[in-house]
């Protein structure tokens, strides 16, 4: 598997100052996670949730040596749903088993969602538009589960697609097992200068990792639309004229690529990620929005690694501008103080790091991403004009805001 460091210097990545590889383990995890870690969405909707392994016979898997093994994807979905009296949540770790005995999950085997696993589709709409989520590397499908289900519960069908080999999945729900001993990347070397050693990372994401994920993504919105079609729940439910993407990071730049390659993607929002990919240098030319992190990722870093950081930092910066000053569209962008890479995940909900007071509440930062990430798409794939994105808001002074 490649391993978070990799997607350190392109997205910093929210521990790797402390721990350099990037692996959460239990001793990471806060002594106290509740139950009920999430808190309920704000949306006129129940949220319910499903799970499916959609297989892409088309393409081997390019993460397994074994010949036969075809590429296979881990999908949960997150809808607006008919209120379920007395129905429990489902749980956050849905699968166990699927990660491992020893992985860092295990600590959050008891928490629930507010999602119900198998609710019926509300009635409420004909049809409801459709956004795919796609995560951080290293991360499951479901690590942004504060705003995939905040975006259910306001009236879209929130599919979350996991990436075997950048994931965490280890055995599939058929009952497979997932080892993926090839494609692993730049091997490390501590005597190489730090530059050249991201240098080579990136390049290796962008040009082996990045395609995979924007071939998984097609695939997906492929099987959607078969969805749509198929005798089931969501027959006819899904409008396939409004359809948007967004992601955490390597996720986050994939949403954006997906946007500007592929038609049936009409906008889509960048959870703090670098870009990889054309979007780097071409054009885009559909609504998009950019998040960014407010922290200083060199200054909690060795000091050593400091200059590194920082001129990937201002790398980053300028493929950002790039895109901004390219693009033909409407584009929106939010910088969010005090904050950093993981706040745009599920992390500040479980890990200890973020207790630590300097930085911006977990639910804060959450509940700012989600304002605007909804935002967004209620304007540009409901046609829903919204204040928020006219100007600089009075309700969130930690938002540094910027559009065209």
């Amino acid at each position: 598997m490649i391993r978070m460091k990799l997607c350190v210097a392109g997205a910093f990545v929210v521990l790797a100052a402390s721990h350099p590889s990037g692996r959460v383990g239990a001793q990471q995890m806060s002594s106290d996670i509740p139950v009920n870690l999430f808190t309920r969405p704000t949306g006129p909707y129940a949220v319910g949730t499903h799970d499916w392994l959609w297989v892409d016979a088309r393409r081997p898997e390019r993460y397994t040596k074994d010949p036969g093994d075809k590429r296979k994807l881990p999908v949960q979905v997150w809808y607006p749903a008919e209120p379920m009296a007395d129905s429990m949540g489902a749980p956050y770790i849905r699968t166990p088993a699927e990660f491992g005995a020893n992985a860092p999950f295990k600590a959050l085997e008891h928490v629930k969602t507010n999602a119900v696993t198998g609710a019926p589709v509300a009635k409420a709409e004909r049809k409801y538009p459709v956004l795919i989520y796609n995560h951080g590397a290293g991360w499951p499908r479901f690590s942004a589960t504060f705003v995939t289900e905040f975006l259910a519960s306001h009236g879209y069908v929130v599919f979350g697609v996991g990436h075997p080999g950048m994931d965490r999945t280890v055995l599939f729900s058929d009952g497979t097992a997932f080892n993926a001993d090839t494609l692993r990347g730049p091997p490390p070397d501590p005597k190489q200068d730090p530059r050249t050693t991201a240098a080579q990372s990136m390049e290796f994401l962008n040009a082996v990792a990045f395609p995979i994920w924007i071939e998984d993504s097609r695939f997906v919105l492929d099987q959607v639309e078969a969805l749509n079609r198929a005798p089931g729940p969501f027959r006819g439910r899904l409008d396939l004229d409004r359809i948007g993407m967004l992601g955490w990071s390597f996720g986050g730049a994939t949403a954006i690529e997906m946007l500007r390659t592929d038609p049936r993607v009409k906008a889509a929002v960048n959870h703090d990620g670098r870009l990889f990919g054309g979007a780097m240098s071409e054009s885009i030319g559909r609504p998009f929005m950019l998040f960014h992190h407010g922290g200083d990722d060199a200054a909690a870093a060795p000091e050593a690694n400091r200059p590194v950081i920082r001129e990937m930092a201002a790398l980053i910066r300028g493929y950002d501008s790039t895109a901004r000053a390219r693009a033909t569209a409407d584009w929106c962008d939010v910088t969010i103080a005090r904050t950093n890479h993981g706040h745009f995940s599920d992390l500040p909900l479980f890990l200890a790091l973020f207790k630590d007071t300097t930085l911006l509440a977990g639910r804060r930062g959450h509940e700012i991403i989600s304002a605007y990430t909804l935002a967004f798409f209620d304007q540009y794939l409901k046609g829903s004009q919204s204040p928020l994105l006219a100007s600089p808001s009075p309700l969130f002074p930690e938002v540094t805001f910027r559009r065209k």
